[in-house]
């Protein structure tokens, strides 16, 4: 597979600072007003976060046909 190429002129918007409301290029981890760090998700979290979220839609599925098929 060929190695990932980011354009570093590509616009990824931006997100407000919680610590001083300075707008943040979204591509940044750090505020270069205040150095507030942005939390970074984390593969293996956001893995967990869609295996839950599957498991609670099977549960929720599972109980519609138990009392639409009693």
């Amino acid at each position: 597979m060929p190695p990932m190429r980011i354009n570093p002129h590509q616009d990824f918007g931006t997100r407000e600072c919680p610590s001083c409301a300075c707008e943040v290029a979204a591509n940044h981890n750090r505020c270069p007003i205040c150095g507030y760090e942005f939390p970074v998700a984390h593969p293996a979290r956001r893995s967990l976060l869609a295996i839950i979220a599957l498991l609670l839609l099977a549960l929720i599925v599972l109980g519609y046909l138990r009392l639409a098929h009693p």
